[in-house]
């Protein structure tokens, strides 16, 4: 027994040095804006991971290695991309939460270009700004729950990212397909294989891990932060293939899989659980009293041919299959129709501007709106807006 421990305690020192030496390469390395700097958020037990209050450093938008475009970026003490805010209401204005991601949280324009900045001078409405990259649907009912309520909002504006939210909802698919941000302690399935109940029992338990990470080594070591969130997503990605099941198309992107009626289990279930979660959330805004509206934003593979350019050069599999991009919004339709929900989608504003302009108001490579896109938005919203508030 001795020598057994013996030869694992050196060989946990042995990762260890192996891991410092990685660490102090790393941090030899020269900073650039394109990748390397600490990221905007830190994990969070309540909501996955949120944006850490009163970090300001610079955001770039990146095509490569290379800088299109660059923004200082500053979170407020409530933990928002946005000026600071207060969870006190302003005497005489009404107020809108807005939910979403990386569209929402906006770090690829200056805040006064996101089209939440330009709804709140327009239609002279507070509009709070509470977008986290990579959030979906399981993330924001949290953070409603834990968090919105408690700015006592009128309305709350709900953006659901077409291109990739209900295949992160899906627990299989978030299972399946690494995103680079931590694991998501809630992650559940009902009635699942023993293979499967394991391999989610290890993803929650790598999220608690991931939670319990004291700050300052978030913070300042770049393999702590690849280990928790790309490394355990691709281990158990890997090692759970069996048990999630067989992609929908081999060789082409799983989120590709919303375009057109779900036909593998890990699809059915990530439908069934966005709407469940949907339902939820409507739910709990109501029973506050405030309004709630959902937005359906598309991907940029949508509407612009460049982009999906870029995307059949990487997987030229995507040309092998018909993907019918209406699909997600007559199926949210529906759901939001039945749930009595107001509801707009931005695509036919975003497919005029770019058959009028032949610019798509996204980065063609980061696949986010840029300024005009936010403008465009900004005026498809408005009268949206207006109406959701009422007289």
């Amino acid at each position: 027994m001795s020598s057994w421990v013996a030869r694992a305690a050196l060989a946990v020192a042995a990762i260890a040095v192996a891991l410092l030496v990685v660490e102090a390469a790393l941090a030899l390395r020269p900073t650039r804006h394109c990748g390397g700097t600490p990221p905007f958020w830190r994990p969070d037990g309540d909501v996955g991971w949120a944006l850490v209050p009163g970090v300001r450093r610079e955001a770039a938008v990146c095509r490569g290695t290379e800088t299109v475009a660059r923004h200082v970026v500053e979170v407020n003490a409530l933990g928002q991309r946005d000026r600071p805010r207060a969870y006190a209401r302003t005497p005489g204005r009404r107020r809108v939460l807005v939910l979403g991601d990386s569209f929402v949280e906006a770090m690829q324009v200056d805040l006064e270009e996101t089209f939440a900045a330009r709804l709140e001078a327009r239609l002279g409405v507070e509009m709070l700004n509470a977008g986290v990259s990579g959030y979906s649907t399981d993330n924001e009912l949290r953070a409603f729950v834990t968090r919105g309520a408690r700015y006592a909002p009128d309305a709350v504006l709900l953006l659901v990212h077409v291109g990739n939210d209900v295949e992160e909802n899906g627990p299989r698919l978030y299972l399946a397909n690494p995103h680079g941000l931590p694991p998501k302690p809630w992650l559940a399935t009902p009635h699942p294989s023993r293979g499967l109940a394991l391999c989610l029992a290890a993803h929650r338990a790598a999220g608690r891990l991931t939670v319990a990470t004291p700050g300052f080594l978030w913070s300042r070591s770049r393999v702590v932060r690849a280990a928790l969130t790309t490394g355990t997503g691709g281990i158990l990605a890997f090692a759970c293939a069996g048990a999630i099941g067989p992609p929908l198309v081999p060789g082409v992107p799983e989120l590709l899989g919303v375009y057109g009626a779900p036909e593998t289990p890990a699809w059915q279930e990530a439908w069934e659980t966005t709407e469940a979660t949907l339902r939820d959330l409507v739910a709990r805004v109501r029973a506050t009293g405030a309004r709630i509206g959902v937005v359906l934003g598309p991907a940029g593979i949508e509407l612009d041919p460049r982009i999906r350019g870029f995307q059949f050069a990487f997987f030229p599999a995507v040309q092998t299959r018909r993907w019918d991009y209406d699909y997600p919004y007559r199926r949210f339709g529906d759901l939001l129709a039945s749930e009595g929900v107001p509801w707009l989608s931005l695509l036919p504003a975003l497919r005029q501007h770019a058959a009028r302009t032949g610019r798509s108001g996204y980065y063609e490579w980061d696949a986010h709106w840029d300024a005009e896109g936010h403008a465009v938005v900004a005026d498809a919203l408005a009268p949206f807006v207006a109406t959701l508030l009422g007289p």
